[in-house]
């Protein structure tokens, strides 16, 4: 009892975009849960509390196997009880039982980018591994994405 405790951060910036009304895309994986994750929650129970009108939200997750999908049964139910948030979950090592998508979030990313509207009216939320981030980010600079409408948690 009485113990005191000096703590440091969070130091980075990784926040939603105030007052914007452009969709939601995230994209992440490994240990990029927790700050999407956070996003996520925040977004919907913000909406739901305050009755406003919802963003659409994207969130393209990428795991080795089944078992590193951290929060999969969370996020179909959020998906199944919110007709404007969307789950892809993508596996690189999936067994012969995974229907789903396989590879890396950013590739299905990339082949699902046109079906998630307006790219100008998008903006990007990246969170996982350097090589994940850069390739999103090359991705979506060619195709005129503004460095404003991406933002990434850098793991230092």
């Amino acid at each position: 009892m009485g113990a005191t405790i000096e703590a440091l951060g969070p130091f980075e910036e990784f926040c939603v975009k105030p007052n914007s009304k452009k969709a939601m895309v995230l994209v992440g994986a490994g240990s990029g849960m927790a700050p999407l994750k956070a996003i996520i929650d925040e977004q919907l129970t913000m909406h739901s509390q305050a009755n406003l009108e919802a963003r659409p939200l994207s969130f393209f997750y990428g795991a080795r196997t089944e078992v590193d999908l951290l929060y999969a049964d969370n996020f179909c139910q959020l998906a199944d009880q919110h007709a404007h948030f969307h789950y892809y979950p993508v596996l690189s090592k999936p067994d012969e039982k995974w229907l789903g998508a396989t590879g890396y979030a950013q590739e299905t990313l990339a082949l699902n980018l046109g079906s998630l509207g307006d790219i100008t009216q998008l903006e990007f939320y990246l969170c996982g591994p350097q090589g994940m981030m850069d390739e999103v980010i090359t991705l979506l600079k060619g195709k005129g994405v503004s460095d404003e409408d991406i933002r990434f948690d850098l793991f230092k």
